[in-house]
């Protein structure tokens, strides 16, 4: 099914914006007798959008002979080589945001570098944890490091483009610490905080709390608590925002948006 409901919605949309320009054109020329008409085509279309987001029409969608298969198979994670089991997990944990996680050294030097492993785990007190593995030559992770010295990182989450992609790619070359990726690519920042990219979406704030060893592992799952929330209002956004999501083990993809259902149960 992938991504033809959103498809299908965008079309009709695009067609309701079309109608109701038309709309405004009669009006103006004194053209009234087809107004209805097109009124109850907007109608029409915003209902159909309606039953798309709430999964009513979900079985149009459905490739004729398409079966839903049963996860019949127990497959071994300890039995895989590294970059099996890696793809596993991340095709399977998938889609969840990737940000670019900006930092100081002690001496003021700037780092950029893109986090998929960024999770809220709490909101009073408002934590997140995220995973950070070494470099090849054994290096702690040049973010990691700049928050130990500094105790501040700026999460920033991109936009759901190519450009957005972009920034991802370029951001996690392997450079000596100390280097700023910014070198790489034009990445302009916000006035007064040179870590805030103009080009996010919206950004957290955080500070660095404690890290633990992960056993029999040599990344380190470190805690973070979100001092602050930077967006380009004032308002909650509804329903959330668009950002880039990273899907599998290295694709770069919009948020899903094909299809919403809403899900309170859980407020008792």
């Amino acid at each position: 099914m992938k991504d033809e409901r959103g498809v299908v919605a965008a079309f009709l949309r695009r067609c309701n914006t079309y109608a109701k320009a038309s709309i405004e054109r009669k009006q103006e020329r004194g053209d009234l007798d087809e107004i209805p008409r097109w009124q109850a085509y907007i109608e029409f279309n915003e209902h159909a959008l309606e039953e798309i987001a709430n999964g009513t029409l979900d079985r149009w969608f459905t490739q004729q002979g398409e079966e839903a298969t049963a996860p019949l198979h127990r497959l071994d994670v300890e039995a895989m080589e590294h970059v099996e089991r890696s793809t596993w997990l991340s095709n399977v944990l998938s889609p969840r945001p990737v940000v670019v996680a900006g930092t100081m050294d002690s001496e003021g030097g700037r780092n950029f570098a893109p986090l998929s492993s960024v999770m809220g785990v709490s909101t009073a007190p408002p934590y997140l944890t995220a995973s950070f593995s070494i470099h090849k030559d054994k290096r702690p992770r040049d973010t990691l490091t700049n928050m130990r010295a500094t105790g501040t990182v700026l999460l920033n989450l991109m936009p759901s483009t190519p450009r957005g992609a972009e920034i991802i790619d370029e951001t996690a070359t392997p450079l000596p610490y100390g280097k700023d990726e910014s070198t790489l690519l034009t990445l302009e920042t916000v006035q007064g905080q040179p870590l805030l990219l103009k080009e996010a979406v919206a950004a957290l704030e955080a500070e660095y709390v404690e890290e633990h060893a992960l056993p029999d592992a040599v990344a380190r799952l470190t805690v973070m608590r979100v001092k602050a929330v930077w967006f380009s209002s004032t308002t909650v956004p509804a329903g959330g925002i668009d950002v880039l999501c990273q899907h599998g083990r290295d694709d770069m993809t919009p948020a899903p948006d094909g299809w919403t259902r809403r899900v309170d149960k859980h407020y008792g």
